[in-house]
């Protein structure tokens, strides 16, 4: 009995506090003797007839500010980020570490656009720390992770990809900010940031590789004779071939210039190198 009693009130509550501010509003238009009715009253009816709409809000203006991303700033924004990515890619050229997030990110946008826009941020922050730890080796010691604006400044400023690609990814990242902090995106434009977004990440996966095969972690002055030494050693070369049902492990012994052979070509092969060591 009382739990159908308490559906009513809930389901009903509206029309209830409707009637009860139509017959406190008449006895205080009337002055009913025995009815009083404040302004303190007639404020916090007002408050308690609002409130079911409250959720419903979308945008609050105050002045000329609007807590909404708007449309014209997304398709700057986008635009801008489009011209930054030197070969736009799509979504089939993506290498495996890219796919997989890539992937994740237009699923969630099919559902929930702003969960879309935190998980494409978190991917866009991760690379941009790891090409920073590249470049700065001492920012793994740091009690404190430098800003994220910092760390694009510092990228662009060692060259490590153009200073138009740092804008286009701080104007990317200060969206999914606003977005997740709660302004107001439309469905439409919260998948056009992610698509250029997953752009913005096939970027830097990119420099991730290129940096990483092109600045080695120590260089070292070697003698003449410790040159030839190892331009006439032979090699041992182990390699994993990853077979679905029995993957297999393969060791080669090879000269420098076999060595040469074997890796031209070696991106086409289904095998990938684990280690290498000079034998004589």
């Amino acid at each position: 009995m009382m739990h159908r009693v308490r559906t009513f009130i809930v389901t009903h509550l509206w029309w209830v506090v409707l009637i009860v501010a139509v017959v406190l509003l008449l006895a205080h238009s009337f002055s009913v003797q025995g009815i009083v009715v404040d302004t303190t009253s007639l404020v916090l009816l007002v408050l308690i007839l609002i409130s079911p709409f409250v959720a419903a809000i979308k945008k609050i203006k105050i002045g000329e500010f609007v807590a909404e991303i708007e449309p014209e700033e997304v398709k700057r924004v986008a635009r801008q980020a489009e011209k930054s990515v030197p070969d736009r890619l799509s979504g089939d050229g993506h290498t495996p570490e890219i796919s997989e997030p890539a992937t994740a990110i237009l699923t969630l946008a099919e559902t929930d656009p702003v969960i879309a826009l935190a998980k494409l941020r978190i991917e866009l922050e991760s690379r941009l720390r790891r090409l920073h730890l590249r470049i700065k080796q001492d920012v793994s010691t740091q009690k404190r992770l430098p800003p994220l604006t910092h760390v694009i400044r510092e990228l662009a400023a060692n060259e490590v990809f153009p200073s138009e690609l740092g804008t286009a990814l701080r104007d990317v990242i200060a969206i999914c900010n606003r977005a997740i902090h709660g302004e107001d995106i439309r469905t439409v434009d919260a998948r056009q940031i992610t698509d250029v977004g997953i752009d913005l990440l096939g970027t830097l996966g990119d420099r991730l590789l290129d940096y990483a095969v092109t600045h080695p972690a120590e260089t070292t002055t070697i003698t003449l004779s410790e040159r030839d030494e190892f331009q006439n050693a032979r090699y041992r070369l182990t390699t994993v071939i990853p077979l679905v049902d029995k993957p297999k492990r393969q060791v080669y012994l090879l000269t420098q210039e076999e060595l040469d052979a074997f890796f031209e070509g070696y991106s086409e092969f289904a095998e990938f190198a684990v280690a290498l060591e000079k034998i004589s």
